[in-house]
Order: C-alpha cells, then structure tokens, then sequence
C-alpha cells in the first residue's frame, strides 16, 4: 500500500488528486484561481488521513518540513496515534474509532492487509486549530477544563478549582432609568414604567492558563505568576513569508481575559500574582531549531499605545517537535515557560496589586 503526503495549507496536484477532490466534502480541498497561470488551483484545507484505492493520503499541518528522505509509514503511525490521543484525552466522540477502533491500529492493519477502496473515504479530517490548541495545553499544562458547560480553573496559587464564569467572577451591574412623564397638574413627576433586563449567559473560554511560582524573580518580578496563552494555528502568508498577528477582537479578549484573572486572585485575597499574556504560532521558519531546547522560542513582543500597560509577547513552536512531545514525551529538564517569565522582555500586567 502506498502511504502520500500532502500538506495543509499547500497546493495539491490536481491531476493526481482528482478522484479524491471531487469525492470528499468539498472544504477540505480549496479552490484558488492562480494568479499567474488563471487556471484553477486546489490546495489542501485539512489535518488528517484519507483512504483512496490503493493508498493512503496524510496530510500533514503547516510548517512541518517533509523531508525527502522521511518514513512516511512511520509518520503516518505517529499522526494516528496522535489524532487517537486527541479524541482519547478531550473525551470527544469519533464515529471512525467507534466503528473501527483506534485510528493507529486501522492504519496498521490496513497496510498488513494491504486493503483497497472503490471510493475515496475519509478516515479522520480535521481543522487542525483546536488539536494545536490541545498541544500547547498539554506542553505547558494547561489547568483550564471544561465539564458540563462549566469553564473551570484548576488553581495551585489558591488551591482551589472554580468556576471562572461564576457570577462571583463574572458579572456586571446595572441600573434601570425607567420611563418618566411629567404630570402638569400635579406638578410631579410620573412613572409609567421600569425598564427590565434579563442577563445572558456569559461565557469566558481561555485557551490556556497555567500558573507559575518563580524561584529567583528578577526585575521586581513577583514570585506567583498566572499566564494565559492563545495558540493561534492560522496567521502565515507564505508568498510573503510573514506572520498575520491577531485581530483586534482576539487582543482584547485575550485583555479581558488578564484582567479577570488578576479579579479572580483579588477576590479570593491573593493580590501579589503578576498575570501574562502569551500568543503562541506555529514556527514557519525553522528558527527554533537553533535554540536551547529546539522546540520553542521568544520572537517578538506586542505593545498597544492605547494600552501601555498591557503587552503580549509571542512565542514561536516547532510543530513536529511538538507532535514527539506528545507521541513519545520529550525531557524537557526545565520549565520553558519559567525561564520565559525570567526575562525582561515579559511583563506581567499586574505587580502587587499596582499597574507596571
């Protein structure tokens, strides 16, 4: 059996790939008009495995470097059982492994067997944003969960789970200015009605938070430290070989999201936490290879003039380094993120109680 690689986010060869672009849902393979030729290009929309005749397809998330020399049936175990891992640890329901089993075992068998197919099937898909953000959370321990709609923060500082959408949390005040007329004759004022609000559910999803205590603080650093992380998997122009930062709408969720951890510590009387922002992209550009550890590095820091004192510094992961971590585990033998909060390029919004 042949075992192909194709790469989120790349054009595909339309000739070779035909059968199967006309046979799966439609958005996994994106259709572009080529800005030199005018013809129609397809470029490949998803994470995961499909099953076409003879072969299987892996394609692969953007910024792994696929090397000529590569063990594509090793590679193809690693993906499953990463994919396995994935449904395996968020609980998350797959048809495919509970019709077929673990998505590595199939792949296994499939090739011993060296089975076929008359029409392409989809073995798993996905939009690779939310296994990205699964990875992160598992690099750097995430203490964020979710259990029947509740939105809960495993905290050490406190030592306490809570409910970060509790209205002891989360809530904001109001007061109704109801509708009024003057009654001439009387010479007073009249209500005619209240103005009545109903609250809506607010509900505040973090990506990831973990907490940190520093040993040996440096730059009047405090010793606790609370660090909220969105992993953003999406944000490459690869004509332009440059990175999209967020939206203003994800910076200031990512605000709010600092500022209501720095209350939660407040209301449960544990002021001293200095509380960081962190963006974490994939590494497009294979700098992190030359780095202490070969996973991940500091690449730039985001200042706002409108908000001087918040800044979210960015961070940049090897995907496939990333994958081992979470196939075979990695020894990482520190804490990345400690050294991180150890530098003076990242700076915690809060410091006893006062704005930095």
């Amino acid at each position: 059996m042949e075992i192909e690689l194709i790469q989120d986010g790349k054009v595909v060869d339309y000739n070779k790939y035909r059968d199967v672009i006309e046979n799966v849902k439609e958005s996994l393979f994106r259709r572009n008009m080529g800005k030199e030729t005018k013809e129609w290009i397809y470029i490949s929309n998803f994470v995961g495995i499909l099953f076409d005749k003879n072969r299987l397809i892996l394609s692969l998330p953007k910024s792994v470097i696929i090397k000529e020399d590569v063990d594509k049936e090793t590679l193809l175990y690693k993906y499953a059982r990463l994919f396995d891992l994935y449904f395996m640890a968020n609980e998350k329901k797959c048809d495919f492994i509970d019709k077929n089993g673990f998505i590595e075992y199939w792949c296994n068998q499939a090739i011993k067997e060296n089975k076929t197919t008359t029409m392409t099937q989809e073995i798993i898909t996905f939009k690779f944003e939310m296994v990205f953000e699964w990875m992160i959370g598992e690099f750097f321990h995430n203490q964020i969960s979710i259990q029947k709609g509740d939105v809960l923060f495993n905290s050490q500082l406190l030592d306490k789970e809570i409910n970060i959408n509790d209205t002891k949390y989360n809530t904001y005040h109001r007061n109704a200015i109801g509708k009024q007329k003057r009654d001439h004759k009387q010479k007073q004022i009249v209500k005619e009605r209240e103005s009545v609000f109903i609250n809506q559910n607010k509900k505040n999803i973090p990506d990831i938070v973990c907490e940190r205590i520093l040993e040996n603080p440096k730059y009047e650093r405090p010793q606790k430290s609370c660090c909220i992380l969105d992993a953003k998997y999406y944000g490459w122009d690869y004509e332009k070989e440059a990175y999209y930062l967020p939206r203003n709408l994800d910076i200031y969720k990512q605000f709010f999201y600092q500022e209501q951890f720095q209350r939660i510590y407040e209301k449960e009387n544990e002021t001293n936490v200095g509380v960081y922002n962190f963006l974490v992209l994939p590494d497009y550009l294979g700098d992190t290879k030359d780095t202490k550890w070969g996973i991940i590095r500091q690449c730039a820091v985001i200042e706002f003039d409108y908000h001087q004192n918040q800044k979210i510094a960015v961070l940049q992961v090897d995907i496939e380094k990333l994958v081992d971590f979470i196939y075979s585990g990695l020894d990482m033998k520190e804490d990345v993120l400690s050294v991180f909060l150890g530098n003076n390029r990242v700076v915690p919004m809060i410091y006893g109680n006062e704005k930095v």
